[in-house]
């Protein structure tokens, strides 16, 4: 299986949502999957795109940039990384119906977290979010717990044969989170490196090791996209 990489060290620093939605609108059911990861370079508020029509943009306390997807709002630090994954829905690997997705991606995901020492496993059902503002209050369906806690979080938007799923993976939970949402639940969530018995691990090892879970899978990574643009043409 031929995809497309687009390592985070390739990010445009500014304009991460609407890099993905140019990318999503070029893409066609023929074209070869890619897999995009990338990050903040400060903390910066993602809306869903119907959460966005909800909200007045004018009262934010952060810079914000709106999803193609949907889903509730999340802040991007510094501790974060953050992946894109554009792909048919046939596709073998990644593809199906919106559950079967997400729980194929999920699997992946937490296959190269675990090489990391870190036991991540699926949510099998959803949880109610306990009415707080944000994306991490409670975690969904088929998504990434650890030690009980949501540890990632992801949405899909879906066009004709194509979709397009964005997720975040915690580092660890900034204290701009109770800044973001005063009186929000943030014990709720975690990052990777919140458990102080565990060794560190930064942005570029989970990229690596998420990266060598797709391999593992069978996916071979045809030279990276190295284009800033969003105008990129595949």
């Amino acid at each position: 299986m031929n995809w497309r990489l687009i390592p985070s060290s390739q990010a445009p620093p500014n304009g991460q949502m609407a890099f993905d939605e140019d990318l999503f609108k070029q893409f066609r059911e023929k074209d070869q999957p890619i897999l995009r990861f990338f990050y903040f370079f400060q903390p910066t508020l993602t809306l869903g795109r119907l959460e966005a029509r909800r909200l007045d943009l004018s009262k934010l306390k952060y810079p914000h940039e709106i999803r193609p997807t949907g889903g509730r709002a999340v802040l991007h630090g510094k501790d974060d990384l953050c992946y894109s994954i554009i792909a048919p829905k046939k596709d073998s690997l990644v593809g199906g119906d919106l559950l079967e997705s997400y729980r194929k991606i999920g699997k992946l995901l937490a296959g190269g977290i675990q090489t990391l020492g870190r036991e991540t496993v699926l949510t099998s059902s959803k949880h109610r979010g306990l009415n707080d503002p944000h994306c991490f209050s409670a975690p969904s369906q088929s998504e990434l717990i650890f030690k009980g806690k949501k540890v990632a979080g992801g949405a899909q938007a879906r066009r004709e044969d194509v979709f397009l799923q964005q997720g975040v993976l915690l580092l660890s939970v900034s204290g701009d989170w109770t800044k973001a949402f005063p009186g929000a639940q943030p014990e709720n969530m975690i990052g990777l490196n919140d458990d102080p018995n565990l060794k560190v691990v930064d942005r570029e090892q989970l990229e690596g090791a998420l990266g060598n879970a797709f391999e593992s899978a069978g996916v071979r990574f045809e030279k990276p996209l190295t284009s800033p643009a969003p105008s990129l043409k595949l």
